[in-house]
């Protein structure tokens, strides 16, 4: 009698044993089979936030870039299956929106972009989105909490505002943005201080942990987003204030302007290159126009301030 009392929770422990790795059986089986090609592990810890258009094609993330899970929304589609609540500031209102939305359920990294694969502030010899975010060191990115996905400094670098005395050089965009930063500034980031300059690199795409996110509450991305929401600013006034904001909410000093050859180095791996503070030799040229060429870059090559593909060999 004793040795059967003995083997019945030694039979009960067995079946429970079992029972737990029948389920993680059933589970892998059920993810490698809705997931042929790309593990459960790479989707869920990693989302390419797009901020796009409807005229926009988007499809070239899903090609190119299979390992990251997009999250693609449409700002001007509010049947789209993402969107925003009102399409105000650019891609601001895309980011915000997300970041309110998955705040409780944040991946590991996030990178947000726009939709086009070419635009002339890609910091790449052809503007090319692909590669930059192929290149992405997400190991550095961890270390740092925060990446802006473009090291040349012009424009936004070394100060490209100074909201406690603005002047009237530059751009109306420019002026503009400057005048109505302090006064935003404050609503944005109501606990800190107003800075005298601000500078980083143009232009509002970046790679972010989920720990730098959620140094901020979600209280404060909703507050945030109001702002844009209900400003009378136009949206390229108010979309510039959230572009030079960005890196501020995300931690950062008011002035953040790594020197550009350390940051290719570390952030890309596009090490020993030719560099100043500013700039590198053959990653990029400032366009003359903000506009891609129709069909670029097979067609529109050295013409109208667009530099031939292949000038940097």
């Amino acid at each position: 009698m004793a040795n059967r009392a003995f083997r019945a929770p030694i039979r009960l422990l067995s079946l429970f044993f079992a029972s737990i790795l029948l389920y993680y059986c059933l589970r892998s089986f059920l993810i490698s089979s809705t997931s042929p090609s790309i593990s459960s592990s790479d989707l869920l810890f990693k989302h390419l936030v797009v901020a796009s258009l409807k005229s926009d094609n988007t499809s070239w993330v899903g090609e190119h870039l299979p390992d990251w899970q997009a999250k693609v929304y449409v700002a001007d589609d509010p049947n789209a299956q993402l969107t925003v609540p009102l399409n105000k500031g650019r891609e601001s209102m895309v980011y915000l929106t997300y970041i309110i939305d998955h705040y409780n359920h944040l991946p590991d990294y996030m990178v947000f972009i726009h939709g086009l694969r070419y635009q002339w502030h890609n910091d790449d010899p052809i503007y090319d989105g692909v590669p930059i975010l192929r290149n992405l060191r997400l190991p550095y990115v961890k270390s740092v909490g925060y990446a802006p996905l473009r090291c040349t400094w012009v424009p936004g670098c070394p100060a490209e505002l100074h909201p406690l005395n603005p002047t009237e050089k530059g751009l109306p965009t420019r002026v503009a943005a400057e005048r109505a930063y302090a006064s935003a500034f404050k609503t944005l980031l109501p606990n800190e201080s107003v800075p005298k300059e601000v500078g980083a690199t143009c232009s509002s795409q970046f790679a972010v942990t989920r720990e730098r996110v959620r140094r901020r509450r979600k209280s404060d991305y909703e507050r945030m987003r109001r702002w844009l929401m209900n400003t009378d600013l136009e949206d390229e006034i108010s979309g510039r204030i959230m572009e030079y904001a960005w890196h501020i909410i995300m931690g950062m000093p008011p002035v953040y302007c790594p020197p550009a050859g350390e940051c290719y180095c570390i952030t890309f791996g596009i090490c020993k290159l030719n560099c100043n503070a500013a700039r590198c030799d053959k990653r990029y040229v400032l366009p003359t126009y903000a506009q891609i060429p129709n069909g670029w870059p097979e067609h529109g090559g050295g013409e109208n301030g667009w530099p031939t593909p292949g000038w940097n060999e």
